[in-house]
């Protein structure tokens, strides 16, 4: 039996009482040890959406949210970061687990293929679509060249949409904020990593868990994407419809098979990059239908999530529309064989109002660059058959814009996943509710209604990932694995709804090294110690401060001067709990399209 010094017995002595509220608190073994009082509040007219497998009485444990049966069987949506984490934790919890994701292998967002998604739609497609299922399950088909005028090729590109990231990529963020535990870097990487550095990295964290496509394991189903997410007919636990596409050794043939499977909770984490963002522009729609000249497989205008390489753009003159960092980034890498780059953004009132990350992407432009303002409008084309060169683009300030070669469109993302859309009538179709809910729930920047632990709360046996997977997440996926065991508990119904409609819980979120960023990660650890205590459980530590000093450095060489500083993390300690969550500004890096 391991033998505890006296300071961590103090420690685990102290940080068991979340009670006590501590204006300044004390650090032992850098753990913080941070008291808190929380006061659950009347829920508000949200709270009027009914919550499954609820039970509340006047006995003490009627504070705990209560689940209707033992959790057992959990399914993963999406093998990237925060999925194949979330689940290797399951697994450690001898939880049955099945991880699912539409690509052949794992990396999410980080997985490079030469392949690119097939065309966008122009305008935006509905954010909530779904896909056809055959009436009868389980169900098989086969598809030939040709089938309903679809290649093959597309078919299989539709069915596991390659990824946005582009051959020379390299992240916007050290290493040391961007690594997986158990698979560190070598000792001598460089400063900023690649994409393809970033992908071995991820897939090197799915073999040691035995999650790689080639592993020999019952946990991975790659290739297969979920189609359909609903309730079980007795309301507890959920079906997944599922679909899986295999390319055939045969040539010129791929087989669809669909089937069923049921789990006791599902996590979700398809990650924010789902289904590109196509601005309603007036034109637009007839020049998204032109041709590249010079490669007729290709079109004039597209979304940057198709871009790959620079060649293409030798001798031409492009109009970047977007200056978030997929359109600084790109420019800066077609420059040097590019004619001439032109980079469409909004009017910014103030430059020193804008987020460090706008002002970033502003900076890494080459200087060759001329910015242009907002798209008034596309003039008609006189011919689809000539590319986009004799077209007149107007700007918003009356200029004309002529001789383009290609527009790219670097406009961002929006959430888009269908197989929830059965979740929202079912979770949201009760007759007793005053009003419909948002559309959004799901497909929003934010997803709605989710604790901060990452369980919806209308049910929490459905969890999300909600934080950033590379630092934090490590404590979601353990805290939902503990919830779903029984070693932690989440607040009742009231509790759950007071909690999501306070501030306090509303804005655990940030870009890294910000307060929220540092709240989160905070309210893990006093809560999971808290309850590990209780209910047995290792117990969690919170971002080593060496890491604090080199991502500091980093952001002010590579971000902005005195961005930051590990004052940033360590005057924390002195910050009031209730202070922990004031509002700040989202990741704009995700979400490109609030900066366009």
């Amino acid at each position: 039996m391991h033998k505890l010094s006296w300071l961590t017995v103090l420690f685990l002595a102290t940080v068991h009482v979340a009670s006590v509220t501590v204006e300044e608190p004390q650090t032992v073994l850098d753990i913080p040890i941070a008291g808190q009082t929380i006061t659950v509040e009347e829920p508000q007219t949200v709270s009027d959406i009914p919550i499954a497998g609820q039970t509340i009485n006047d006995e003490p444990s009627g504070k705990w949210y209560k689940f209707n049966s033992t959790i057992e069987r959990v399914a993963v949506i999406g093998a990237g970061p925060a999925g194949l984490q979330a689940a290797a934790t399951f697994v450690k919890h001898n939880f049955t687990v099945r991880l699912f994701d539409r690509a052949p292998g794992p990396g999410g967002n980080w997985l490079y293929s030469d392949e690119i998604p097939v065309r966008e739609s122009y305008p935006d497609a509905p954010a909530v679509e779904e896909h056809w299922i055959p009436e009868e399950l389980p169900a098989s088909e086969y598809y030939n060249e040709g089938d309903d005028d679809l290649t093959l090729d597309s078919r299989w590109r539709e069915h596991w949409q390659p990824r946005s990231i582009w051959d020379s990529l390299h992240t916007n963020s050290p290493a040391v904020i961007t690594e997986l535990p158990d698979v560190p870097y070598p000792p001598d990487h460089s400063w900023v990593i690649s994409a393809h550095t970033i992908g071995a990295h991820v897939r090197a964290y799915a073999s040691i868990h035995n999650l790689n496509a080639n592993d020999n394991s019952s946990v991975h189903s790659y290739s297969t994407r979920v189609e359909k997410l609903s309730k079980r007919p007795d309301g507890n636990g959920w079906t997944l419809t599922l679909k899986h596409l295999k390319k055939l050794e045969e040539p010129d043939r791929l087989k669809a098979t669909w089937w069923t499977e049921d789990f006791d909770a599902v996590f979700v984490a398809p990650g924010p990059y789902t289904s590109p963002h196509v601005p309603e522009i007036d034109g637009l729609l007839q020049w998204s239908n032109v041709r590249a000249v010079d490669d007729p497989s290709l079109f004039s205008v597209y979304h940057s999530r198709v871009y790959r390489r620079p060649e293409r753009y030798t001798g031409k003159t492009v109009l970047v529309i977007g200056v978030g960092t997929s359109g600084s980034e790109i420019a800066r890498d077609i420059a040097p064989v590019a004619k001439k780059i032109y980079a469409s953004h909004k009017e910014y009132a103030d430059w020193d109002t804008l987020h460090p990350f706008q002002r970033r992407s502003f900076r890494r432009f080459p200087d060759e660059t001329e910015f242009v303002p907002k798209i008034s409008h596309f003039e008609s084309l006189s011919s689809l058959d000539n590319g986009i060169k004799d077209g007149k683009i107007v700007l918003v300030n009356g200029t004309v814009l002529e001789n383009i070669d290609e527009v790219i469109l670097a406009t961002g993302y929006k959430r888009s996943n269908p197989f929830h859309l059965s979740v929202l009538n079912q979770t949201f179709g009760a007759e007793s509710l005053e009003a419909p809910p948002p559309s959004d729930v799901f497909t929003g920047p934010a997803l709605k209604y989710v604790h901060w632990t990452g369980h919806f709360i209308p049910d929490p046996t459905l969890a999300f990932s909600t934080i950033r997977p590379w630092t934090a997440g490590q404590y979601q996926y353990y805290g939902q694995a503990k919830v779903w065991e029984g070693t932690a508990h989440l607040p009742n119904e009231a509790g759950l709804w007071a909690q999501y409609n306070s501030t306090r819980y509303t804005f655990f979120r940030g870009l890294f090294g910000t307060a929220p960023s540092e709240a989160i990660v905070r309210q893990y650890v006093t809560w999971l110690n808290n309850e590990s205590l209780e209910n047995g459980g290792r117990l969690v530590s919170p971002w080593p401060v060496q890491n604090r000093e080199v991502f500091a450095y980093y952001a002010n060489q590579e971000w902005e001067k005195d961005y930051l500083s590990k004052e940033n993390f360590t005057k924390f300690e002195n910050i009031p709990d209730r202070q922990w969550t004031q509002k700040d500004i989202w990741d704009i890096s995700v979400f490109e399209d609030d900066s366009w």
